[in-house]
């Protein structure tokens, strides 16, 4: 990690999540460009402790921030290198593939699909992220009986490369228990060309409202030819207003798309085993994406009273729509529509704690759906691929050399959580500008 940032660069890369990561790690591999790569957080790997998957730390100021969301629903986002894929789940599952027919022309399926293949490996597992699926023998106490619920009425849980509606066992970025990020994968080996600061906030995008320059780090202008974004759809959003961008291109605002999630509780009879806070899910035909959580999340995360362990119901069909502006973050709520959905699938789960499946785990008359419906940390959408603002490779229509690589371009809904999909699509622009020149608009 270098103390000072270099006057000059080919490239900024800002932020060192997994799209960053992914980004400035195969961009300096090249080896014909120089790559800065600036994260707030810290720019040495975390401990150990951090990145068990028996462990959320969502409570850890060095690795997670918070961010001031304006209806006061808690969002957290991770910091430092591995972002917040070091401190989330460990979840790595490919969305359905059908998702990506309403994609830009130019994300075709066989693209994507060769995209995620080089991260996960395929149905075999393994790739860049070594990803792999829960075995049976893995599984915890409640994701156990979770499965022999579904198994007969959606059939055996769908164990390969992509999801689909039913019962689909959780695929995860992982190596001997712990949450195995893209800067493992990508920034670990010293790469000549690539620089990393971490503990470094970029103070502004140095842009003339024609073409970005570089970046400012406190009194410091680092010139670059081309300025990649990679700070996560909120991060990113947060230096696009600092640096005036969107007010001179004439945007007053971004909208933002978020999961919501509605859990139902229940209280465990005896002590549980959960190896990992998720290691299986079923898909509904009608857009829900149901979720078996191993154990209380006090389990996992540190501070949090104990309240039962919860089954959560999201909405995979039908995000939140808010929007992110000068006056602060509002993810939106549910429309009348999707909160009718998320209802009958509580009811549902309800159904299902009381089958004799559960008897083991369930104390009788324990089961409560809670009345509020929160959101699951997935916004994303802020600036879709080959939209009105970037084109398909997440570049500035109107700023030259500017480009955003994180879940702000996701051009609509997919049937999972996003970090898998957010991965593939870095790799795959990683590609496509690794094969041009240095400057890349």
């Amino acid at each position: 990690m270098a103390a000072q940032p270099p006057t000059s660069v080919d490239v900024v890369v800002v932020g060192a999540g997994t799209a960053g990561a992914i980004v400035a790690g195969r961009l300096a591999a090249a080896g014909d460009r120089s790559v800065l790569l600036v994260e707030r957080g810290p720019g040495a790997p975390p401990d150990p402790s951090i990145t068990a998957l028996t462990r959320l730390p969502l409570d850890d100021p060095e690795r997670s921030a918070p961010v001031a969301e304006i209806r006061r629903r808690p969002v957290v986002r991770g910091r430092g290198l591995g972002g917040s894929a070091a401190i989330n789940g460990g979840y790595f599952l490919r969305p359905h593939l059908a998702d990506f027919d309403a994609w830009p022309s130019w994300w075709t399926t066989e693209r994507c699909a060769a995209a995620f293949t080089a991260l996960d490996g395929g149905a075999a597992g393994g790739g860049a992220m070594s990803v792999s699926t829960f075995a049976d023998d893995e599984l915890g106490d409640v994701a156990a009986a979770f499965e022999r619920y579904w198994t007969p009425r959606s059939g055996p849980p769908e164990l390969g490369a992509w999801s689909r509606p039913g019962l689909v066992r959780v695929r995860s970025n992982r190596r001997a228990g712990r949450r195995f990020t893209a800067a493992d994968a990508f920034l670990a080996s010293p790469t000549p060309g690539l620089t990393v600061l971490g503990e470094t906030t970029v103070a502004e995008i140095v842009h003339d409202g024609r073409r970005v320059h570089g970046i400012r780090i406190g009194a410091e202008h680092v010139a670059a030819g081309d300025v990649i974004l990679a700070a996560g759809a909120l991060g990113t959003a947060d230096l696009l207003l600092r640096s005036e961008v969107l007010r001179a291109l004439g945007l007053p605002r971004l909208p933002t798309h978020e999961h919501a999630e509605r859990l139902v509780r229940f209280t465990p009879r005896r002590s549980v085993q959960a190896p990992a806070l998720l290691q299986s899910v079923v898909h509904s035909d009608d857009g829900l994406e149901i979720r078996c959580y191993g154990d209380d999340f006090a389990r996992f995360i540190g501070g949090h009273a104990e309240r039962g362990v919860p089954i959560g119901v999201t909405d995979l069909r039908e995000p939140t729509r808010g929007v992110v502006d000068e006056a602060g973050l509002d993810l939106g709520v549910p429309t009348p529509e999707s909160r009718a959905r998320m209802d009958r699938g509580a009811a549902q789960v309800a159904q299902m704690l009381a089958a004799s499946e559960f008897t083991e785990l369930v104390v009788p008359g324990s089961i409560e759906i809670d009345p509020t419906i929160g959101m699951s940390q997935h916004a994303t959408g802020t600036l879709p691929l080959d939209g009105p603002d970037v084109d398909h490779l997440g570049g500035f229509r109107a700023l030259r050399g500017l480009r955003v690589v994180d879940g702000s371009v996701l051009p609509g809904p997919v049937h999972s959580g996003p970090h898998a999909t957010i991965a593939m699509v870095a790799w795959a622009i990683a590609e496509e500008l690794t094969g041009q020149n240095k400057v890349f608009q």
